[in-house]
C-alpha cells in the first residue's frame, strides 16, 4: 500500500530545497511513499497568519537577530548536507510564475520540475520568474510550453492564491509543510520524524 504524502513548498525557502534534496536522494527511512508536491505562497501564508489581506505588500516577519541567525543557519545545513547553494538572484526572488507553473503541471512532471527550479534558484542564481529560465527547467519534464505563458496570467494567480488559502484553512502556516494521513508536520527538521510516523502507520505485512 502507498502512503500518500502533500509537500507545501515555495520556492524561496531554503529549508525547502533542503528537503527537495533529501527526498530525492533517498537519505531518509520512507518506502512505499507518494510524494505529491504542492506549491503555496508564503507570503500568502504571513499575511493569512497575520489577518492581513492575502495579497497584501510583503513585510518581514523576522527581527533582525532571527535574520541574521537564520543565514547562518542556512549556511551550517547547506555544509552539513554537502549541498551546493549560493545567494539568489535577485535577494527576494519572485517565485509567483514558477509556483504558477508548478501547479499547472501533472504530478510526476510537476515533481521534477520543482527540483530544477529549486536547482536553479539555489545553485545557479537564475531568475525563476524569467520566461526562458522557467522554459530551461521545463525540458525533460513532459510539460507543455504553453502552460508558461498560462503561467504568468492573472487566472494563474489567482489559483495559487485559492490553493494557499485552502492549505491555511486546513493547518498549513509555512513552508515546507508534509501532511501524511491527516497530520501535519511543518520544517524540514521534521523529516525523521515523519518517517517514523508513516512507518507506524502503515499496514503490517501479512505473514505468508
Amino acid at each position: 500500500m502507498v502512503t500518500r504524502i502533500d509537500v507545501y513548498y515555495d520556492f524561496r525557502s531554503p529549508y525547502a530545497y533542503f528537503t527537495s534534496h533529501r527526498i530525492r536522494r533517498g537519505e531518509l527511512a520512507f518506502s512505499g511513499v507518494a510524494w505529491i508536491w504542492q506549491p503555496v505562497s508564503i507570503d500568502i501564508l504571513l499575511n493569512l497568519q497575520a489577518g492581513r489581506d492575502p495579497c497584501a505588500p510583503y513585510l518581514d516577519p523576522l527581527p533582525a537577530p532571527k535574520r541574521a541567525h537564520l543565514i547562518a543557519d542556512v549556511r551550517r545545513l547547506a555544509s552539513y548536507y554537502g549541498l551546493p547553494m549560493r545567494s539568489p538572484k535577485p535577494p527576494r526572488p519572485n517565485s509567483i510564475p514558477a509556483l504558477c507553473l508548478a501547479a499547472l503541471l501533472k504530478e510526476e512532471p510537476r515533481a521534477r520540475f520543482t527540483s530544477a527550479v529549486f536547482d536553479a534558484l539555489w545553485q545557479e542564481q537564475r531568475d525563476i520568474s524569467d520566461a526562458e529560465v522557467l522554459a530551461n527547467c521545463l525540458t525533460g519534464c513532459d510539460g507543455s510550453p504553453d502552460a508558461i505563458e498560462r503561467a504568468f496570467e492573472a487566472s494563474a494567480r489567482a489559483g495559487l492564491a485559492d490553493a494557499t488559502a485552502k492549505a491555511y484553512e486546513h493547518g498549513v502556516f509555512g513552508v515546507p509543510t508534509f501532511v501524511c494521513n491527516g497530520d501535519l508536520f511543518f520544517g524540514n527538521d521534521r523529516l525523521d520524524l515523519l518517517a517514523w510516523t508513516a512507518a507506524k502507520q502503515r499496514p503490517a505485512r501479512r505473514e505468508r
